[in-house]
């Protein structure tokens, strides 16, 4: 009972928070949106070593494939040529370290046009060999590694994995914690730990893993907590994530208005080459804008793609489809704190604040 009306506040607060920023802003014309040529997602691979309970890919809705070697260059070719400036290469379902040619594919991306490039990964599948290439790259930015649990017990249940994987990450931590001394300054490394909401740091039994944590988060990289998990857009439920002590954000209940940010900057590049206007939350592919290998990017990724188009202007009309009808994972253009998350990206934080949002996607050219 007292977990639930902690989940109703919690819910009741959040609503406020975006009434407030959202509306103030839409009301000063201003928005917050992350220019539609800053970042493009490519999907390396869509296959992951893990099968974590608050994730949809157990429950297989997104096509399992490895990207083909020439499919990779063609799309870092193009984004190249259409100014991009980011690649995220982390997969909507997946983990890039299951490509086997993973740090073949980053080298293309160091020799290109591209300026920098980053990832989100669970970390089990790297090795030394691996973790050391990393630390040579001279364009990657930003390395988010999500390890989930604090402990064994933990992570098996969350995970729904066993001693093999647990000990892969806990020595690739180590490996991590003994090449610091060689990162350059331009990489930011942050690790994302998902886990019980009873957990707190120093209270808990001390286990390997948060032995190492710690000395990470002595040796300067940053820590992030959290015990939320989102309903990607309606698939995950309660009965999904019973017995691992996590919140769910249910997207039904948030405050929405005006488009999200994420067809702005989140568009992504399937493994199979399909291009999704969100990168985040829709495995099913219900946002697709295009083919690749039927189409240019550049004819995809454009505002003359009444399929791109469309999902923005349905959303500034108030009509959510698809995943976006009851996903967790909303952020409004006219939310200020979307913004904050992007350091990473821009340090600089130069957002394009726009009265008409839709005067900067229809520039590009």
């Amino acid at each position: 009972m007292i977990q639930q009306l902690k989940n109703w506040f919690r819910q009741i607060k959040r609503f406020v928070g975006s009434f407030y920023f959202i509306n103030k802003n839409k009301l000063l014309g201003r928005s917050f949106v992350l220019h539609p040529r800053k970042r493009l997602f490519i999907e390396p691979v869509s296959y992951c070593n893990l099968a974590c309970k608050f994730c949809t890919y157990p429950k297989n809705l997104h096509p399992k494939a490895v990207m083909d070697k020439d499919l990779f260059m063609s799309c870092v070719d193009q984004a190249a040529a259409m100014g991009f400036e980011c690649i995220s290469l982390t997969p909507i379902n997946g983990d890039i370290f299951i490509d086997k040619n993973i740090i073949e594919r980053l080298l293309y991306i160091e020799n290109s046009s591209i300026k920098t490039y980053q990832f989100y990964t669970n970390f089990i599948g790297a090795n030394e060999t691996i973790i050391k290439s990393l630390f040579t790259l001279k364009k990657l930015s930003y390395v988010e590694v999500s390890i989930y649990g604090h402990d064994f017990e933990s992570f098996c249940n969350i995970t729904r994995k066993g001693k093999e994987q647990y000990s892969r990450l806990v020595e690739n931590l180590t490996t991590l914690e003994s090449l610091l001394p060689k990162k350059s300054k331009g990489l930011n490394i942050h690790l994302g730990i998902r886990t019980y909401r009873s957990f707190q740091f120093n209270k808990n039994s001390q286990s390997e893993l948060l032995e190492k944590i710690e000395n990470l988060r002595r040796a300067g990289v940053q820590i992030g907590l959290s015990s939320q998990v989102d309903n990607w857009g309606g698939e995950i439920g309660e009965t999904d994530i019973a017995g691992i002590e996590m919140d769910l954000v249910d997207g039904g209940q948030l405050y929405k208005k005006g488009p999200c940010g994420l067809p702005f900057d989140s568009v992504q590049i399937t493994a199979e080459g399909m291009v999704n206007a969100c990168a985040c939350r829709d495995p099913r592919g219900s946002l697709l804008l295009g083919d690749l290998n039927a189409t240019s990017l550049a004819a995809i990724h454009s505002p003359h793609n009444e399929k791109w188009m469309g999902i923005i202007n349905d959303h500034e009309s108030g009509q959510f489809k698809g995943a976006c009808s009851s996903c967790g994972f909303y952020q409004s253009i006219y939310d200020e704190r979307r913004s904050f998350g992007y350091s990473h990206i821009d340090p600089d934080n130069n957002f394009m604040a726009k009265s008409d949002y839709l005067d900067l996607a229809r520039g590009l050219k």
